[in-house]
C-alpha cells in the first residue's frame, strides 16, 4: 500500500512533464518540473524538483526534494533529502537526513544523519552518520553505520566494509533466518523479530502474513471501531442533537443523492491537493487539502452511521426523539456499519457507501462545497 501510495505520488509531480517546463525561483530556492530536469546552478537553497528524470547536478546549502521516475543526486547536500522514484541514486553527500523511496535504490555516498530507505532492492555503500532503517526486499551493506540499525527484508547480504556500531534488529519472516557475521555486529547486540505481516512486493506490506488471523480476531477490530465510531456519534447527538438530527433525516429523505453530493465533495478535495502539488509552488498546500479529505471522510463515517441507526430504530420502534434515541442511534449505526464490513467485498463497498453518503450531508453544509454538492 505505501509503495503505491509513494509510486502514485511520484508519478503525480511528474505529471508537468507531459506539458511545457516549469521553472521558478523564489529566494534562494528552486522549483522546477519537466521531462527531464537538471538543477546545475551554484549556490540555490533548497531545490524541489520534479520529472520523468531528475537531477541534481550542483551542490545545495539547504534541503533537497525530488520526485520522478529515475532520480539521481549527483552533488552535496548541505541539508536533508527526500526523495522517491523508480530509481534513486545518491552519489553526492547528504549532510543531513535521507529519506528515500522507490524500486531500486542505491547509496553510494555518505549521509551524515539518519538514513531511512523504503523499496524492493536497496544497496548502501558510503558510511551512514547515524541510524538506519532499511525496509526492502532485497538489502546489501557494504560500509559502517554509526548508529543503530533496523532491516526488514527477505534476502541479506554484507560486503568487507560493513559494520554496525549500534545496534540491529531485523524483522525476519522465520527467526533466525538471516545471517549475520560477528565482524558486522556481535549476536547479543542482535534482536531478532518475528515479521507479523505478509511481505509484499519486497519492502511494503500489510496484514495476513504470518500467523493467519481468525475471523474472530478480525471481527473483534472491526466491533472495537464500531463502539468507538458509536461513541463519537452518541456524544455528537447529544452536543448537537438539532443538527445530528437534521443529518439523519436528510440521509433518510436522500441517500443516493447524499452519495454522490459527497463523492463530488471528496473529490473536489483530492484532486485539489493533486491541482496545487502540479504547480509545485502551491505543492505546500497539498497536505491540508488532503488533511480536509481525510477529516470529511472520517466525520461522513460516524454521520452514515448515525444516520443508519436513527433509520432502523425510528423504523423498528415507536421511541420519542430524546437523549435515550440519540445514545441508541449512535451506536446502533456504527455496531451495524461494523458488522456489515465483515462481510467480503460487497460489505466494504457498503461501508464506503454510507462514508461517502455521510460526506454529502455534510458536503452541502460547508460554503466551498455546497455549490458542487448541490
Amino acid at each position: 500500500m505505501l509503495k503505491n501510495l509513494l509510486v502514485i505520488l511520484s508519478l503525480m509531480l511528474a505529471v508537468p512533464a507531459l506539458a511545457q517546463d516549469e521553472e521558478a525561483v523564489l529566494g534562494n530556492d528552486v522549483y522546477k518540473a519537466g521531462q527531464s530536469v537538471r538543477m546545475g546552478e551554484d549556490g540555490r537553497d533548497d531545490a524541489f524538483l520534479a520529472g520523468e528524470g531528475v537531477r541534481l547536478a550542483a551542490p545545495i546549502t539547504g534541503n533537497a526534494h525530488m520526485a520522478g521516475r529515475w532520480v539521481d543526486i549527483a552533488a552535496d547536500l548541505g541539508g536533508s533529502l527526500y526523495a522517491a522514484g523508480q530509481r534513486v541514486r545518491i552519489e553526492g553527500a547528504v549532510a543531513g537526513d535521507a529519506a528515500v523511496a522507490g524500486y531500486t535504490i542505491t547509496v553510494d555516498a555518505p549521509v551524515g544523519g539518519d538514513l531511512r530507505a523504503f523499496g524492493s532492492e536497496v544497496s548502501v555503500t558510503a558510511p551512514i552518520g547515524e541510524s538506519m532503517i532499511l525496509n526492502s526486499e532485497i538489502v546489501e551493506l557494504d560500509a559502517p553505520v554509526a548508529g543503530d540499525a533496523v532491516i526488514s527484508t527477505r534476502e541479506l547480504t554484507f560486503g568487507p566494509g560493513a559494520r554496525i556500531d549500534g545496534t540491529l534488529t531485523l524483522y525476519e519472516e522465520e527467526v533466525g533466518t538471516l545471517l549475520v557475521p560477528e565482524e558486522v555486529v556481535p549476536a547479543e547486540r542482535i534482536t531478532r523479530v518475528k515479521l507479523r505481516f505478509k511481505r509484499v512486493s519486497g519492502a511494503f506490506q500489510h496484514p495476513g502474513g504470518g500467523d493467519k488471523r481468525s475471523f474472530a480476531d478480525e471481527a473483534a477490530d472491526y466491533l472495537t471501531w464500531g463502539v468507538i465510531i458509536g461513541l463519537i456519534a452518541a456524544l455528537a447527538a447529544l452536543i448537537a442533537p438539532r443538527a445530528m438530527g437534521g443529518f439523519a433525516d436528510d440521509l433518510a429523505a436522500r441517500p443516493f443523492r447524499n452519495v454522490l453530493s459527497g463523492f463530488l465533495g471528496l473529490s473536489v478535495l483530492l484532486g485539489g491537493g493533486v491541482l496545487v502539488a502540479l504547480t509545485l509552488i502551491g505543492a505546500l498546500l497539498t497536505p491540508f487539502f488532503w488533511l480536509a479529505a481525510l477529516a470529511l471522510g472520517l466525520a461522513g463515517l460516524v454521520v452514515g452511521a448515525y444516520g443508519l441507526g436513527a433509520t432502523v430504530i425510528g423504523a423498528a420502534f415507536s421511541l420519542p426523539k430524546s437523549w435515550i434515541f440519540r445514545v441508541l442511534a449512535g451506536f446502533v449505526g456504527a455496531m451495524l456499519t461494523a458488522v456489515i464490513g465483515l462481510v467480503p467485498f460487497l460489505g466494504w463497498i457498503v461501508v464506503m457507501a454510507i462514508l461517502t453518503a455521510g460526506a454529502g450531508v455534510l458536503s452541502k453544509r460547508l460554503p466551498i462545497l455546497s455549490r458542487l454538492a448541490d
